[in-house]
């Protein structure tokens, strides 16, 4: 299925075709618009192009658009036809809408009016495409571009659940929120969305936190010639630059109320103002939204617009952190092992066969981030043979803390002797930090040069 803004606009009044061709580019410009003037064309085209959206006149030679109107709903039920006629008979407006018609409009009425119509009846076919794909997605539990996600990796049901659910959304027009915890991923599905549309058209990534209601016009919008001083240069803003690709906002929970009023009439209208022009200019690509805040407790707080969060959540993607992801654990360490080999040039430690399980009950504040810097330091600390988990050892004593209760330590019937005692934790010290004595010391509470002289006496 393809993105639900192909219109086909069907007269025979040439006239009338061209101005409301122009009329609608103009108050809808996401839309991409093909006429027809010939009544007998119009089922051949669709059958070559999908369309969302087809304007039907009634009053046509060879076919009526009655005849016409039948005849889509009939063969092609996931287009939407509105009537746009100078026949202003409510009989016939009537027999339209039972036939199927969207909409019933007459030439003489407000093409504003016709103009929040399409762009209404757009949001519709994009959302029941959107929920069809899904829908069909699930069903068949497989991706049909896996190739699209192949940065990211994971076997686990719920993440494999979210990876179909964005690929069905990647034909939807709506802005698409992605939420979770910082570090969790979001930056990687906005780039899957990307691979989805269309890898040759632009990514263009903005950090708003931070950003001024001044700052959001001038980096989205761009200015004018002459907008601010007198001999300042004409620049485009990223959403020019975007062009028919991904726009994607990060962080949209810090931006300020001022700029939230500038976004919501970017996504409602889709057009923008550069700053110092009084004509607008249309937007023409997907919008993607993250955050790690709950943006419904900013709107409790007067912090974020009731409108903007609605309009927003049309489509919404909540990333669960990596501590609800124990299945990937071994895929992740593997792959940043193999990443940070790679990149320090050395060949790849052995991943110990415990420590996925050893990290399982680890909440991973900083979540995939966090675990990259654990396995970059680890393979920089780590012979040619074995991975030295002592990056992770500390990160999990730290977290445990000194009021942490202490484990019981269990022993046989039989007691071993104090050597044998002694013995047997340097030996597991040594092996928890791929023999690292500095690492393995610290472990135990005793200098490294204490650690070095007991190894060398064998106890």
């Amino acid at each position: 299925m393809k993105l639900a803004r192909n219109l086909l606009l069907v007269d025979d009044e040439a006239q009338w075709l061209r101005t409301l061709s122009m009329t609608l580019t103009r108050l809808v410009p996401e839309a991409t618009l093909d006429t027809c003037v010939d009544s007998r064309q119009v089922l051949n085209r669709m059958e070559l192009k999908e369309y969302a959206l087809v304007l039907l006149d009634l009053t046509m030679p060879f076919h009526s658009g009655e005849q016409l109107l039948e005849e889509i709903r009939g063969r092609f039920p996931n287009t939407r036809v509105i009537i746009v006629t100078g026949v202003n008979e409510v009989e016939t407006a009537v027999r339209c809408m039972k036939r199927g018609a969207y909409d019933y409009f007459i030439k003489t009425g407000n093409v504003e009016d016709l103009a929040s119509t399409v762009r209404r009846a757009l949001e519709v076919v994009g959302l029941e495409r959107s929920y069809q794909q899904i829908k069909e997605s699930f069903l068949s539990r497989e991706l049909a571009q896996p190739e699209a996600f192949n940065h990211i990796l994971t076997c686990e049901p719920a993440m494999l659940d979210r990876l179909r659910y964005l690929e069905a959304l990647a034909i939807s027009p709506e802005p698409i929120l992605i939420t979770g915890e910082s570090g969790c991923g979001k930056d990687l599905f906005a780039q899957a969305l990307h691979r989805l549309i269309g890898t040759e058209t632009p990514f263009v990534r903005v950090n708003l936190a931070g950003l001024s209601l001044q700052g959001f016009e001038a980096t989205l919008f761009g200015q004018v010639r002459g907008a601010v001083e007198e001999d300042e240069p004409a620049r485009a803003g990223l959403v020019h630059s975007a062009q028919e690709g991904l726009l994607y906002l990060d962080e949209i929970g810090d931006l300020p109320l001022e700029a939230q009023a500038k976004l919501l009439d970017l996504l409602q209208y889709r057009q923008y103002y550069p700053i110092g022009s009084d004509r607008p200019f249309p937007v023409r690509c997907r919008v993607v939204t993250s955050t790690q805040h709950d943006l419904l407790e900013l709107k409790k707080a007067g912090r974020f617009r009731n409108d903007l969060l609605y309009r927003l959540r049309a489509h919404r993607i909540n990333l669960p952190p990596l501590r609800e992801r124990p299945l990937d654990l071994p895929l992740l360490l593997n792959h940043f092992i193999e990443q940070a080999s790679e990149q320090m040039q050395r060949p790849a430690p052995l991943l110990p066969a415990d420590l996925a399980a050893r990290l399982a009950g680890y909440p991973f504040p900083g979540n995939l981030q966090e675990l990259k810097g654990m396995v970059f330091d680890a393979v920089s600390r780590s012979d040619d043979t074995h991975l030295n988990i002592a990056p992770f050892v500390e990160a999990m004593q730290e977290h445990q803390g000194d009021t942490a209760p202490a484990q019981l330590l269990r022993f046989p019937e039989q007691l071993p002797s104090l050597a044998e005692v002694n013995r047997a934790i340097i030996e597991e010290a040594m092996s928890r930090t791929a023999n690292n004595q500095t690492a393995a010391a610290k472990m135990l509470g005793i200098s490294q040069s204490a650690l070095s002289r007991r190894l060398a006496k064998g106890e």
